[in-house]
């Protein structure tokens, strides 16, 4: 008896391990942009046999992969069914946080799966006669400040998931549209430190300061401070220009990096 119990244990505890290394597989495949791939591990995973603790956060991550695909009613039927399957796991209490924000998009964009034969055919008749109309809704943002309403959701990210690779992206992307762009045709409106250097340069440097402790081993840092110093180049504030460039040659720890050499090129000319 006490064999065969032995036994058993070894089994349950092999099948776990095999299952955290397919979850680890599927985040593997993940990082190197092998995406149907991870989604068939997963979803392997979440109908292997037993109970296994590895199952939830196989469905999040199912959810989170339809997310970056901007399928969303993959996301929220992965996220439902994680809900129904494992009420108590921290991945359901995240997901039903997660639900009202998908909830206020999906309409736009998808359907809701019906299963109900004769509610099938009536919405299909109807949709033959209203094929025509429009999908996704369309919003004017005339008038709205785009930088400010970008900032507002990078600095959510940033402040609900600190440390996180997400945060990382945020504050990357909110660096890139704090240094702003200009529309196309001939009267497109400049944004961020294209379009107001005196309201957006301060805060672009602030914010990249905030990158810098958050992520002191980003290998970005040397670009975003590169594009800083540029910022203020632009704007002939020779000080600051050189203060940043310097920095660059002071981070570079005997790498010989590309931002480096750049740096000491510009360094020979600042001034015009």
């Amino acid at each position: 008896m006490k064999t065969r119990l032995f036994a058993l244990a070894l089994l349950a505890s092999a099948s776990f391990a095999a299952h955290a290394q397919s979850f680890a597989k599927a985040e593997l495949y993940l990082e190197n942009g092998l995406t149907s791939e991870a989604q068939k591990e997963l979803i392997d995973l979440v109908f292997a046999p037993g109970s296994v603790a590895d199952k939830p956060k196989a469905l999040n991550l199912l959810a989170t992969i339809a997310v970056d695909k901007n399928n969303l009613k993959a996301a929220l039927d992965a996220w439902n069914r994680l809900i129904r399957m494992f009420p108590a796991s921290p991945e359901a209490t995240a997901a039903k946080a997660r639900l009202p924000l998908l909830a206020s998009v999906l309409g736009q964009v998808s359907e809701e799966t019906i299963s109900d034969a004769t509610a099938r055919v009536f919405l299909r008749n109807a949709d033959f006669w209203a094929k025509d109309r429009e999908r996704i809704f369309r919003i004017d943002s005339s008038w709205i400040p785009n930088v400010e309403a970008a900032v507002f959701w990078y600095d959510k990210l940033i402040a609900e998931q600190p440390g996180t690779t997400a945060a990382k992206t945020a504050f990357e992307e909110k660096l890139r549209t704090l240094l702003g762009w200009k529309e196309s045709g001939q009267y497109g409106e400049s944004h961020g430190v294209r379009g107001n250097p005196g309201t957006y340069l301060p805060l672009l440097e602030a914010t990249f300061r905030e990158y810098e402790k958050a992520f002191p081993q980003s290998a970005a840092l040397q670009a975003f401070r590169f594009q800083v110093a540029q910022a203020y180049w632009r704007q002939k504030n020779w000080q600051k220009t050189r203060e940043l460039l310097n920095e660059i040659l002071e981070k570079d720890a005997g790498a010989n990096s590309f931002y480096k050499d750049l740096a000491e090129r510009r360094l020979k000319k600042v001034e015009f």
